[in-house]
């Protein structure tokens, strides 16, 4: 080959042009990178952040209404051809690169660096929103500290209006009502925040004092972390799972979660809904796992560990569906309520679980090791997204060079629980579904198909598998390029199309607190989002996007001949980036606690 041939003579060599792929690693990165103290952590700090609290809420209801076991057949071709493909694509950018998720997109192409930093965006906006409802957790792990349950009874404060004395009474639903009231002290919509809740404040600033704790000096301190909370909360499923299935009820809510009707799967939103959920309970596009991926050693078996990750992700997925489910049995057995009337997200984990955990024996103890699940899986997500944040500002855009790491993560932390105190007022509910709902889902999914285009297009599936057979023996299969190159791309557009269309047709519809009526007692009502409430959440679509056109029209200029940059989108593969590989692999050969884990095991493949 004479590429080759002009390798072995340095004269004829023609420098690595890094202009056009800056992917040099420098010594001083090698040495203040930090490391995993072994693989262990590596692998339980990856799926505590992709098992979160998604996993308790959302997936058994998505399954309950999508045909029940039938849903397990978009759930897992999903997997195949999206999640796992993915999510070993971030993890082998992540450790080949060395480097967060600004700098990995930038060595491939200084025009792709607005991925890394739209990342970090989505990033910010998830930790800002996601740590109240740890907080949430907390004021319900508190609250079962008594032997009579707060949310069971009508009890309320005095002042309250007289009409609301008797609405808890009259709606037959205290822990609906204990809800809305006491915990979100919900208001009448998104312009009124009379309400302000205290204790949530206090609760919001514990949940930031513990992340922050566990993080501050990296992986170094989370890695210790996530021995304890990535793996209590499967000892708190499993003793729940045991206590659900002998309750009586219970067979029946496990036959309504796991009951196959196959005619649902002609639907098309059963696709639409098992795709989305693989992507987001995966954590894919947010960076953080391109993040935790870059201090590992570069010698890793990277494609085992996808595997690994995205298999106990889903089936811990599945087996709290069987935990759920057997509660909400109960609780249909007891006459609170049937089990097809049950929603997901926070109404399950706070309402409907709360209600059925109140009619146990001993209820306070089931009370507390449920909620302190949930502020477990919240916290490792919380973790992950925090470090997919702060290790690009401080190591990849090396924004702070003279302040360490420590004290940055702690002005981060700070900053961000400023800004979410809003949250603990009458609107803040509200204001957390529009994060989510605009947030969370355009731009997650515009991010992981720019992810796709710039390694299966621009970087090139040939160059990833080579970089892939360096780290770890062997070449990824056809399967993954092609799944690189096609298949997820394709997945991410329709995802992508489908959801901007279903945003533009109808706008998002919310629940609004309107408490008991003379006529009614219904404490909830079905609205539709407010055209200023969109408006902020297209705003925040703009800025998480925006850093991706902003930073291809910055480095417009960066690579003298705009036509190569068009022929590496058109063809893939171009034969001066092979050059350029062979560049790299001189740098990546382990040597040092950047390329290995603390403990100096450094030539394994693992």
């Amino acid at each position: 080959m004479a590429g080759h041939k002009k390798l072995e003579n340095e004269e004829e060599t023609k420098p690595v042009d890094l202009e056009v792929c800056e992917i040099t690693l420098k010594p001083k990165e090698k040495e203040e990178r930090g490391a995993w103290g072994n693989k262990a952590e590596y692998l339980l700090a990856c799926i505590g952040l992709a098992v979160g609290l998604g996993n308790v809420w959302r997936f058994p209801y998505l399954c309950h209404k999508h045909g029940g076991g039938a849903f397990l057949v978009p759930y897992l071709v999903c997997l195949i051809f999206e999640g796992v493909p993915l999510m070993y694509l971030e993890m082998a950018v992540g450790q080949f690169f060395r480097s967060g998720s600004v700098n990995c997109w930038s060595k491939i192409h200084p025009m792709l660096r607005g991925i890394g930093v739209g990342c970090v965006c989505v990033s910010v906006l998830l930790c800002l929103y996601y740590v109240i409802i740890i907080a949430r957790c907390f004021l319900y792990f508190f609250n079962s500290f008594t032997a009579t349950l707060p949310f069971t009874q009508c009890a309320l404060e005095e002042g309250v209006e007289l009409l609301n004395q008797t609405c808890c009474h009259r709606s037959n639903d205290a822990a609906n009502f204990y809800y809305w009231n006491n915990v979100l002290q919900a208001s009448g919509g998104f312009n009124d925040v009379a309400n302000f809740n205290w204790h949530l404040l206090g609760c919001l600033a514990l949940a930031w004092i513990i992340v922050y704790v566990c993080v501050f000096k990296g992986v170094e301190s989370s890695g210790k972390a996530v021995y304890f909370t990535a793996t209590f909360p499967y000892v708190c499923l499993v003793i729940l799972f045991f206590r659900g299935v002998t309750l009586p009820g219970a067979i029946d809510g496990i036959v309504i979660y796991t009951k196959p009707d196959f005619s649902k799967l002609a639907s098309g939103q059963v696709w639409l809904d098992a795709a989305t959920q693989i992507f987001f309970s995966l954590s894919l596009g947010f960076g953080a796992l391109v993040a935790f991926a870059s201090y590992v050693p570069y010698k890793n078996n990277v494609g085992r560990d996808a595997i690994i990750v995205s298999l106990v992700n889903c089936g811990t997925s599945v087996f709290a569906g069987f935990v759920i489910y057997s509660i909400l049995g109960y609780r249909q057995y007891e006459g609170i309520g049937r089990v097809a009337e049950v929603s997901s997200g926070s109404g399950l984990a706070f309402v409907a679980i709360s209600e059925a955990v109140s009619k146990m024996n001993a209820p306070y103890i089931w009370a507390i090791l449920f909620f302190s699940m949930l502020i477990l899986l919240g916290l490792d997500s919380e973790f992950g997204t925090l470090e997919g944040a702060v290790t690009p500002l401080v190591v990849d855009m090396n924004l702070f060079p003279k302040i360490r790491k420590e004290i940055v993560s702690a002005v981060f932390a700070a900053i961000l629980f400023v800004f979410g105190i809003g949250f603990c007022s009458g609107g803040g509910e509200y204001m957390i579904l529009i994060f989510d709902t605009y947030g969370m889902n355009i731009p997650i999914l515009i991010l992981a198909l720019c992810e796709c285009l710039a390694v299966g297009w621009v970087f090139g599936t040939e160059n990833m598998s080579r970089a892939i057979e360096d780290m770890q023996g062997t070449r990824p299969s056809k399967f993954f390029t092609i799944c690189w190159k096609y298949i997820s791309p394709f997945l991410l557009i329709v995802i992508f199309l489908v959801t901007f269309v279903q945003n533009m047709i109808e706008a998002p519809s919310y629940h609004i607190y309107i408490g008991c009526t003379e006529t009614a007692a219904d404490l909830v009502e079905k609205q539709t989002l407010p055209a200023t409430a969109q408006f902020l959440g297209w705003l925040i679509v703009v800025f998480a996007l925006a850093p991706i056109p902003l930073y291809m029209f910055l480095n417009r200029d960066s690579e003298p001949n705009k036509i190569e940059f068009l022929k590496s989108i058109l063809y893939s593969v171009k034969e001066d980036r092979v050059y350029e590989m062979e560049a790299l692999f001189q740098h990546q050969e382990p040597n040092g606690v950047a390329n290995g884990m603390a403990n100096g095991d450094h030539d394994q493949r693992l």
